[in-house]
């Protein structure tokens, strides 16, 4: 079981390189504060940390056996799929839909694929995961989303 841990502390811990990368390109402090590289240079810090932690315990740590069902299932591949093209299609309609009409069906659908909870749940995360998100952050932090062609 080392083998797959130490893969993955490593792809994170080069995910952590290519956020501190972008990260010291950008400005570190403004006259205002924090600007916008202070973020995402803590975030690759500790992102960092935690997966050079992750690989000395894989590496050196004690070793457990690789359970029977490791390796997912057909479905599970399948829900996998669905959701690496969801998100693709989130992105790619963000900016003409907007942002409450790209991610309420977004919601609905990853709701939908990963839970088995009941229809009212997934209509109210999705509704307060769209609009309220979109509301609270336009308006109450003054960050700007996008509208999209409809103007909702």
């Amino acid at each position: 079981m080392k083998r797959p841990y130490q893969i993955s502390a490593m792809a994170i811990l080069l995910f952590a390189v290519f956020i501190g990368q972008q990260a010291v390109r950008m400005r570190y402090y403004t006259y205002e504060g924090p600007g916008p590289g202070f973020l995402p240079l803590w975030l690759s810090i500790i992102l960092g940390v935690l997966a050079a932690t992750m690989f000395l315990q894989a590496t050196f740590g004690r070793s457990e056996p690789m359970p029977q069902d490791f390796v997912a299932s057909r479905v599970g591949y399948i829900r996998l799929g669905a959701i690496i093209a969801a998100m693709g299609c989130a992105v790619a309609l963000i900016t003409p839909l907007g942002f409450r009409l790209t991610v309420l069906p977004f919601l609905v659908f990853l709701l939908m694929v990963l839970g088995r909870q009941k229809p009212a749940v997934t209509a109210a995360v999705a509704l307060a995961g769209s609009f309220g998100v979109y509301y609270v952050f336009v308006d109450w932090l003054g960050v700007p989303l996008p509208v999209g062609m409809f103007g909702i």
